[in-house]
């Protein structure tokens, strides 16, 4: 049977792994962390339904909260929108999902290489053989029939694919969400209604800011746009002050997190897929673009890409590997094109404007729902209050035109993806896709 390499314990390359592994391959994962320190230090929300769709089983009841329901506010904090949470969603720490992942792995019969360092892809021209690593003691290649980069939005992988490949490379720019995120002590256990507060633009910066209060914390997110610049520990020392003088109870003191990361929010990369080598997570692009979520995104990337692989039968190639881009772009990339051209219209909209929005309510709560997955529609009635209330927003006419002059051509492109796998019309497609 197949011996296949993931790189890096990313939730989408365990996801495969677990139904690759119950299939009878022989599947290795290389993880540069130790168990204990494998995910982001910090809570994240989903759907239970994302279990089922991917195909794994459901975590203990005792392992995650539900959701909680969402209040979007304007940089002045004049208007909240309201988004009520969904009937399966739930919060669960992230280190406890990647953990359990593990487990379903290890029981699956996967082995997993920790506190090892992937240095770059094995190639021989084109093709991808194996993954050159180093632990305390070596460096080492390891090699696969197959590897699965789970590594991450700087995966080193993926960075050092030959040019051959076709594979975009870097994300940078407008594809970097720049985060800080922290946990400080709640000094008299008060939360805010409702406890999970989204501000747009916080204290002007581009991108969003929240507070999530829970009786013991205060979860706290300051989020930048890469378009914008680096997040510096200036504007992070701003907006805690700006949250302390609104929220009196939170904390000087960290209970956990406190870290600088940066996050992909880009849509999925043109190409996933070369000779020996396929992408998944956040190596390929998988997030929502406006807030860099991608664990529903990954885990069910990774079910289409093990029945892909199964399908393929030991020959792991572009072509066989296509269908596994194929399914994921028609069932998930495509419908969040327009969130990344949204995303890039922020680049150009000030604080100001941003009120504006929410206080004429032309930015609503369904408008703010696309953003995660919610289909995008518009009656009579709000097209023509937009029309009534925009005259003052005329100035975003060019960069609206800018970003979304490409629409009308949108749906084209995505029927236009072929199914079956041709050099010459996958090369095609994909600068068609490049240039929406």
């Amino acid at each position: 049977m197949s011996k296949i390499l993931v790189a890096g314990a990313g939730h989408g390359g365990l996801v495969a792994a677990i139904h690759l592994a119950k299939n009878g391959y022989d599947i290795t994962v290389i993880e540069k962390c130790n168990p204990d320190t494998v995910g982001h230090d910090w809570h994240d929300w989903l759907s239970l339904d994302a279990f089922d769709r991917s195909g794994i089983d459901r975590p203990e009841k005792n392992t995650f909260s539900a959701g909680m329901p969402q209040g979007f506010r304007n940089p002045k904090a004049t208007v909240m929108l309201r988004v009520p949470v969904g009937e399966d969603s739930i919060c669960m720490d992230r280190k406890l999902l990647i953990a359990y992942l593990i487990s379903l792995a290890e029981k699956a019969g996967v082995k997993f290489i920790f506190n090892t360092e992937i240095l770059s892809p094995v190639t021989e021209g084109a093709k991808v053989k194996g993954l050159n690593l180093r632990d305390s003691e070596r460096i080492y290649a390891l090699y696969g029939d197959l590897v699965i980069d789970a590594a991450g939005m700087y995966s080193p992988v993926r960075r050092n694919l030959p040019s051959l490949c076709g594979i975009e490379k870097e994300l940078e720019g407008t594809g970097v969400f720049h985060v800080y995120r922290a946990y400080f002590k709640n000094l008299t256990g008060e939360k805010t209604d409702p406890p999970y507060l989204i501000n747009l633009f916080n204290r002007n910066i581009p991108g969003i800011g929240w507070t999530v209060t829970d009786e013991k914390y205060v979860d706290i997110l300051i989020g930048k746009f890469g378009s914008a610049g680096s997040l510096t520990a200036d504007e992070v020392n701003s907006s805690l002050d700006a949250f302390r003088k609104e929220f009196p109870f939170i904390g000087q003191e960290i209970l956990r997190g406190g870290t600088f990361i940066d996050l992909p929010i880009k849509r999925m990369l043109p190409m996933l897929v070369c000779d020996g080598y396929a992408a998944v997570g956040d190596s390929a692009g998988m997030t929502v673009p406006l807030n860099g979520s991608g664990i529903v995104l990954s885990m069910n990337a990774g079910k289409i890409l093990a029945e892909t692989v199964m399908k393929a039968v030991g020959i792991y190639n572009k072509k066989s590997l296509w269908p596994y881009q194929y399914e994921y772009f028609h069932h998930y990339a495509k419908d969040l094109i327009i969130i990344d051209k949204l995303k890039d219209f922020f680049n150009y909209v000030k604080g100001e404007q941003v009120d504006y929005l929410l206080e004429k309510e032309i930015l609503t709560p369904e408008l703010i729902a696309v953003a995660g997955g919610a289909p995008l529609t518009f009656t009579p009635k709000q097209i023509g209050h937009i029309l009534a209330v925009c005259p003052p927003l005329l100035k975003l006419i060019p960069p609206l035109v800018k970003n979304f002059r490409t629409l009308p051509f949108m749906d084209s492109v995505c029927r236009k993806m072929p199914e079956i796998y041709s050099e010459e019309a996958v090369n095609a497609w994909a600068e068609k896709y490049k240039s929406l």
